[in-house]
């Protein structure tokens, strides 16, 4: 059974319908009524999005799967140890 996950390819669906010109933007918004810093948090963290190729992908959710852990542990595993390979390197 393929496990899902949000470091799959096959989520990474693209715009099928494109926008109309009625859609476009705008010529003028109001934003008189609008609250500065609303949505701002200044303990957020960013995150990248990591984006596997299929083959890749396959590969390391079977072996996921078969340790019985998730695929962003696993990922997370094998980046802190090709860490430590270039750190005892230099």
């Amino acid at each position: 059974m393929p496990t899902s996950n949000h470091l799959s390819a096959k989520g990474n669906k693209r715009r099928t319908k494109s926008i109309s010109r009625s859609e476009s933007m705008k010529a003028e918004y109001d934003f008189s009524k609008a609250e500065r810093g609303k949505f701002y948090h200044p303990e957020a963290v960013f995150s990248f999005p990591v984006y596997l190729e299929p083959d890749v992908n396959d590969f390391l959710s079977k072996l996921a799967e078969q340790k019985k852990v998730d695929v962003q542990k696993l990922v997370n595993e094998w980046l802190r140890t090709n860490m430590k390979l270039v750190q005892s390197t230099r």
